[in-house]
């Protein structure tokens, strides 16, 4: 008898440690959060909401924050975002399930992990005429229109991509990724 309670009592403290991490966790190297709004990464308007009007032709490199606290979650490079703008009739229907239509036209955007699937370098390169990303590190391109398919390189998969939704003028994270973020561990 004690020793099954030993046993109950192990197990549920397992589960405690097991969480502690999770709960410890930094808020600014959280990944995007459920309700969380996609801001500007860089520049003049940084840390402003990204509505879908300030996507234009190019990416536009983004963090999520957490609108209750205000944290910008940019403590990780897996939380760097790229938000493309794709002209609908080309995605891919793999692509299409992560698409937001934009009130404003036959686009839609996409939201992706800018950090590359090879060894994690950050995915900033932006080829106009092919419309692919690129990793400046081993030259990695990446088909935005068709759920950032590996076209050249050595990236072994494609880059994830995050489920977002336009809410009231701005982009909201509604999901998780669509798969692990970034290189397989060693």
């Amino acid at each position: 008898m004690n020793r099954r309670r030993a046993l109950a009592g192990l197990s549920g403290a397992a589960g405690l440690i097991a969480a502690v991490p999770a709960l410890g966790q930094k808020p600014r190297r959280m990944r995007p959060q459920e309700g969380d709004v996609l801001v500007h990464a860089f520049g003049e308007r940084a840390g402003e909401a990204l509505a879908a009007g300030h996507v234009g032709p190019r990416p536009v490199a983004a963090y999520a924050m957490d609108t209750a606290s205000g944290v910008v979650r940019d403590g990780s490079l897996n939380n760097q975002l790229l938000v493309v703008r794709v002209a609908a009739e080309s995605l891919s229907p793999k692509a299409a399930r992560y698409a937001v239509p934009d009130a404003r036209g036959s686009d839609t955007l996409l939201v992706y992990s800018a950090s590359c699937t090879h060894t994690g370098c950050e995915v900033n390169g932006w080829d106009d005429e092919t419309r692919r990303l690129a990793c400046p590190c081993h030259g990695s391109e990446f088909d935005v229109a068709d759920a950032a398919r590996v076209m050249n390189g050595p990236a072994p998969r494609p880059l994830a991509m995050l489920r977002v939704a336009l809410s009231d003028g701005a982009l909201r994270v509604t999901g998780g990724f669509s798969r692990r973020v970034g290189p397989e561990p060693p």
